[in-house]
């Protein structure tokens, strides 16, 4: 048998094991958006961060109201957009000057609309109580946290394009303000780690001049995607990186005018990627959902490394964060035994960030993998975001 047949004959028996996997994959899958996401057309007047509709979420989290919230935003087109998120406010009465605010932005979940996180109101999968959300609520902040653009809301989702997490981020923030419910305030943080620890670097950066209205406080990324470039060429080699690329590539393709998938993915692995892009990655089962079209990717995936071609080497570079200073302490957390987000990865952006003027500290965790460092910063996370809104001096780790 030549290699060609024998690459072929297998892909046949992964493709055959995966159509065996549909029940279990369907059994895995969250609930699909209902009404409540559609966005009315026309959008409402008003500025981004209006709320176009909420309600209630039953049972979310002892001594707290969620409120599932639609709001208006900019898309990744710079047009206006509708996003989903969920607001949530702790019991009491508010200070007189409002709730402080947590934007929580979350990290990989799935790029298909169904994988919105304020479609998932069990505890153990929800993103925001994993990472240390009951707590921010005892500190009696107000958390709002973004689905970001097309999860929830019609597709496609901008997977990993940071301007377009920043702002559906700083808006999310306007929406709690403009939720009467909620007493928020207009000062805020920010803190989400993996794609939420991108989202928060890059919402850092775009605070200033896309939302001036807002107080920045403090940004805080735990194992932040940092060198798009370098976080693909490593990822490419193991499972679990060839979903998240492969969940990259076709968010790109269909966000990006310019980006045609055809020319970056082999013919034979085009079905693979769209069926991993349909996945959601809340918990264990649901990431295994994943796995036999990732191994089958292993024997056929790329014709051109992304970050060598046009337009991708492009989008990659745009979608680095460090591109611009920001205007508050950056605290950010990196497990040392991290394979997705390598330690030495981010400790250049940790240079690249200091190098332009901005505060950075540094915290290394031990032992820890990337899938639990967002729960295993989380306190610290807390602690130090308390004293950024006390305005006590931030440590930096910047020479």
């Amino acid at each position: 048998m030549t290699a060609r047949r024998w690459v072929v004959a297998v892909l046949v028996l992964v493709l055959a094991a995966i159509g065996g996997w549909a029940l279990f994959v369907r059994s895995t899958r969250p609930d699909e958006p209902g009404s409540f996401y559609a966005p009315p057309s026309p959008l409402p007047d008003g500025p981004p961060g209006t709320v176009i509709r909420s309600e209630v979420i039953d049972g979310f989290l002892p001594g707290a109201t969620a409120y599932r919230v639609l709001y208006t935003s900019t898309g990744y087109d710079d047009r206006p957009a509708a996003v989903s998120g969920i607001v949530v406010v702790p019991d009491g009465a508010p200070p007189a000057e409002g709730r402080k605010v947590i934007a929580y932005t979350h990290g990989t979940v799935g790029v298909a609309s169904r994988c919105a996180p304020s479609l998932v109101t069990r505890e153990d999968q929800q993103p925001l109580l994993f990472e240390g959300g009951a707590d921010l609520l005892k500190a009696g902040y107000v958390v709002a946290a973004s689905d970001y653009q097309g999860l929830g809301t019609p597709g496609p989702h901008p997977y990993l394009v940071g301007r377009s997490a920043a702002m559906n981020a700083l808006d999310a923030v306007r929406a709690a303000h403009n939720l009467e419910e909620a007493h928020a305030g207009k000062e805020f943080a920010v803190w989400g780690h993996s794609q939420g620890g991108h989202a928060a670097l890059f919402t850092g950066q775009l605070a200033a001049s896309y939302a001036p209205d807002l107080d920045l406080a403090g940004v805080a990324a735990g194992a932040p995607v940092p060198n798009l470039k370098e976080l693909f060429a490593v990822n490419i080699r193991t499972t679990i990186g060839r979903v998240l690329i492969a969940m990259a590539l076709r968010s790109w393709s269909a966000v990006y005018a310019d980006a045609g998938i055809d020319d970056i993915v082999t013919p034979a692995a085009r079905p693979l990627v769209a069926r991993i892009a349909r996945n959601c990655l809340y918990d264990q089962r649901q990431i295994l959902a994943s796995v036999p079209a990732a191994l089958a990717l292993k024997l056929t995936f790329l014709r051109t490394p992304p970050w060598e071609a046009e337009p991708w080497k492009t989008i990659i570079e745009r979608n680095t964060p460090g591109g611009s200073p920001t205007d508050a302490p950056i605290r950010i957390v990196q497990g040392d035994a991290d394979p997705i987000v390598a330690p030495d990865v981010t400790a250049r952006l940790v240079d690249k960030l200091c190098a332009q003027g901005d505060e950075v500290d540094l915290q290394s965790l031990r032992g820890v993998g990337h899938l639990d460092a967002g729960h295993q910063a989380a306190p610290d996370v807390v602690r130090w975001i308390a004293d950024r809104f006390a305005g006590r001096p931030a440590r930096s780790t910047c020479r």
